[in-house]
């Protein structure tokens, strides 16, 4: 997988974890909600996927976990971008060098 590929499952990783806390901290008062987590695959050519796993009894949701989970998709999203704007910065250094 190439690097844009690579930090675009990254983006999409942390869409899906991110999206996963919100459903959660949404449901906060809900007494039968069964909490869901991001299981987080890496890819073996690069790159990583996810998906979605829900918990098999209700119990209450931890905000303390939630929030860490939000810090962790804001951290692999920005990690994700910053990764976009050093390839960019590369392929122009590249073609001053080639023109």
């Amino acid at each position: 997988m190439n690097t844009l590929g690579i930090a675009l499952s990254g983006m999409h990783t942390a869409e899906v974890r991110l999206a996963a806390s919100a459903h959660n901290v949404a449901n906060l008062t809900n007494e039968r909600f069964r909490t869901v987590r991001t299981v987080q695959t890496d890819l073996a050519g690069g790159g990583s996927t996810a998906s979605l796993k829900q918990a098999k009894s209700p119990a209450p949701v931890d905000l303390v976990h939630e929030t860490v989970e939000l810090s962790r998709a804001s951290l692999q999203y920005t990690a994700s971008l910053r990764l976009i704007a050093v390839e960019t910065d590369l392929r122009g250094q590249l073609a001053d060098l080639l023109a």
